[in-house]
């Protein structure tokens, strides 16, 4: 008998570690406030671009509602197929997977009400093919959230900070400018965890010129 609930007490105390843990994510990483940036309503798509197993995805779905559209968009294969996994398992319906290239991201013209990037730009070999596909894709006045880790050396060359999963924000504002994007919120320092190891973020917040 002992055993066994031992066993079970464990799964308790494994789950509720999870739930927390998911929780202090969700605080430390300012989901919320990265949401309200793009001024989403209930109807809207939004592509979720890099968007790997999914944790903003699974999050944008229930906002946007049953007659809204997340498109979670990514190179990975398999990060997304356990993403369909979980959105099954939680009946997201409205969550639909795009296979991307490292130079398209595959969207329609004309087809998106936001974006979000999240910790995903910077791995962005092709930056300007990537940023013209979805420039053509997103609706007037729709909403481009990029959130990336703060380069620890902005002086450094572009491909040293990729090879480091950091980019300068400076770096990425003008990719956008270039790219026919007005910058309409820069926050350098939109995410600065105190007591961790966590980089910080800053955030970009752009509209199509």
């Amino acid at each position: 008998m002992f055993p066994l609930l031992i066993t079970v007490l464990a799964c308790l105390l494994s789950v509720t570690s999870s739930a927390h843990a998911q929780t202090g994510r969700d605080q430390w990483q300012k989901v919320d406030e990265i949401f309200a940036a793009l001024q989403l309503v209930p109807g809207d798509t939004i592509a979720d671009i890099g968007a790997g197993d999914g944790f903003f995805s699974i999050r944008l779905s229930p906002l946007l509602g049953p007659s809204g559209r997340v498109l979670a968009v990514d190179i990975d294969e398999r990060a997304l197929r356990q993403l369909e996994r979980s959105a099954e398992r939680q009946s997201l319906a409205n969550i639909e997977i795009v296979v991307s290239e490292p130079d398209d991201p595959r969207l329609a013209a004309n087809s998106l009400d936001g974006a979000l990037i999240i910790i995903s730009y910077h791995e962005f070999g092709q930056h300007e093919a990537m940023l013209a596909g979805i420039k053509s894709a997103l609706r007037p006045g729709a909403r481009l959230v990029i959130v990336d880790n703060a380069a620890r050396d902005p002086t450094a060359p572009r491909q040293t900070q990729m090879q480091r999963h950091h980019m300068d924000i400076g770096v990425v504002g003008s990719d956008l400018i270039r790219a026919g994007f007005d910058i309409i919120e820069r926050r350098p320092d939109f995410i600065q965890p105190a007591g961790s190891n966590r980089r910080h973020h800053w955030m970009l917040v752009a509209q199509v010129r």
